[in-house]
C-alpha cells in the first residue's frame, strides 16, 4: 500500500495518536491507560454507554451523536475533563430541561464549576445550582458563564468559599429575583451576612424570609438592596445603645440577627457585589489551575486516550486484534505495521510507552536504523 493510501485511510487515526503523543510530559509522567487493547475496548465501551443515555433523552439521529461526541471531546480538552465525563454532564443537563445547544453551554461551566472547588460534589451538582440560579432570575442558559464568573471572583478576592457561594446563591435566588435584587447584589448580601454569623442555614433562610418582609413592607420600592442600602445609611447615624431597636422596629425580631450582620458589615456586602460584576473570565482563570494540576494533566491525557481508543474502534482495528486475542506489546506493535504510523507510535515508544515495554520496534533492516528498548530511531 502507498503512504498515500495509508494517509487517506488512517489520517483520523493518526491525528489522535498524534494529539496523544503531544499530551506527554517531559518529568516522567507516565501513561497507564493503554497498557493493553482490551483496556481501550473497556474505554470505548464507557464512550457508547455514555452515548447509549444521551440517545435515550435526546432523540438525535445518529448524525448528530457523532458530532456531539466531537463536541464533548472538544470540551474535555477545554476544562480538562474527558469525553465520557462531558457526555455525561451534558446528558445530565438535558435531563435538567436544556436543549442540546443550552446543555453544552451549561454542562460546560458545570464542569470548571466541579474543577474549581473540591466542595461541589460532581457536575451534575453543580447542573443543580446553576438551573436553580437561571430559573430563579429568569435567566436562560447564556447566563451561566456569568454565573460561574461571579462565584471565581468572589472567592477569589474575598475568601468565602465558591461551594458556599454556589448553595447559597441556589437558595436565595428566587426570593432576591422577587424582591428586585440582582444576582451580584444577592451574592454579596449572602456574603455580609455569612462573613459574619457563619451559619449557613440561619443566613439563607433568614435572608428569604428578610427579602419577602422588606418587599411587602417597601412595597413602593424597586428593590430590596436598594431599601437596605437606605437603612445602612440610617444605621450608620445611630449609637450603638440606639440600633438594636432601630433593627426590631425596622423588619422584627425574628430577622433581627440576620439584619444587624449585614448592616454592620455592608462594607463587606458593597465588596462582594462588585467583584461580582467585574468577574468576567474569572472562573477561565481558575480553572486555568485545575488544568495545570496532575488531576487535570491526567484528565486531558486521558481525553486523548479515548479519542485514540475510539478511533481505533471506528478503523476495525481493534476488534481485529481482540478477535485475535492480541494485546499488549503485539497489539500495539502489529496496528503499528498496520496503519503506517511508525514515527508517532515510535515517538511515544521512545518516551513513556518505552517505560512500560510498550510500542517496542524491531530494527527494520535499512541504512542507518538503530534499534533500540521500546524505541527506534533513524539516524
Amino acid at each position: 500500500m502507498s503512504s498515500d493510501n495509508q494517509q487517506n485511510n488512517y489520517d483520523p487515526l493518526t491525528e489522535e495518536i498524534g494529539a496523544l503523543r503531544d499530551h506527554f510530559l517531559p518529568d516522567g509522567f507516565l501513561i497507564e491507560e493503554i497498557e493493553t487493547i482490551q483496556q481501550m475496548k473497556d474505554t470505548v465501551s464507557q464512550l457508547d454507554n455514555a452515548l447509549l443515555q444521551l440517545a435515550q433523552t435526546s432523540n438525535l439521529s445518529a448524525d448528530s451523536l457523532e458530532k456531539v461526541t466531537q463536541e464533548a471531546f472538544r470540551l474535555g480538552d477545554a476544562v480538562g475533563r474527558t469525553g465520557t465525563e462531558a457526555l455525561s454532564c451534558i446528558h445530565a443537563a438535558i435531563e435538567a430541561g436544556y436543549s442540546m445547544e443550552d446543555a453544552l453551554k451549561v454542562a460546560e461551566e458545570a464542569l470548571k464549576m466541579d474543577n474549581i472547588s473540591p466542595g461541589i460534589s460532581n457536575a451534575e451538582a453543580a447542573i443543580s445550582h446553576i438551573k436553580d440560579i437561571l430559573d430563579g432570575f429568569g435567566q436562560n442558559a447564556s447566563f451561566a458563564p456569568a454565573i460561574s464568573d461571579a462565584l471565581a471572583g468572589i472567592s477569589e478576592a474575598g475568601g468565602t468559599e465558591f461551594h458556599l457561594l454556589a448553595e447559597g446563591a441556589s437558595m436565595l435566588a428566587e426570593s432576591a429575583s422577587m424582591a428586585g435584587i440582582s444576582f451580584e447584589e444577592m451574592l454579596g448580601l449572602f456574603v455580609g451576612a455569612y462573613d459574619s454569623l457563619k451559619d449557613f442555614d440561619q443566613v439563607t433562610n433568614g435572608e428569604k424570609a428578610l427579602f419577602t418582609t422588606l418587599k411587602t413592607t417597601h412595597s413602593e420600592a424597586q428593590s430590596v438592596y436598594e431599601v437596605l442600602q437606605e437603612l445602612h445609611s440610617a444605621w450608620e447615624a445611630l449609637d450603638q445603645s440606639s440600633r438594636e431597636s432601630f433593627s426590631i422596629s425596622s423588619v422584627g425580631e425574628e430577622h433581627h440577627a440576620v439584619f444587624t450582620a449585614l448592616m454592620n458589615n455592608w462594607t463587606a456586602v458593597e465588596q462582594a457585589a462588585s467583584f461580582a460584576s467585574d468577574s468576567f473570565g474569572a472562573a477561565d482563570e481558575a480553572n486555568s489551575g485545575y488544568l495545570d494540576s496532575i488531576s487535570g494533566k491526567t484528565a486531558g491525557l486521558q481525553n486523548q486516550v479515548e479519542k485514540l481508543s475510539a478511533a481505533l474502534r471506528e478503523s476495525g482495528i481493534l476488534d481485529f486484534f481482540l478477535e485475535l486475542g492480541t494485546t499488549g506489546v503485539g497489539a500495539l506493535s502489529a496496528i503499528t505495521d498496520k496503519i503506517g504510523a511508525l514515527g508517532t507510535l515510535g515517538a511515544l515508544g521512545g518516551g513513556y510507552l518505552g517505560a512500560k515495554g510498550l510500542g517496542q520496534h524491531t530494527c527494520c533492516g535499512t541504512n542507518g536504523c538503530e534499534a533500540q528498548e521500546g524505541a527506534y530511531r533513524h539516524v
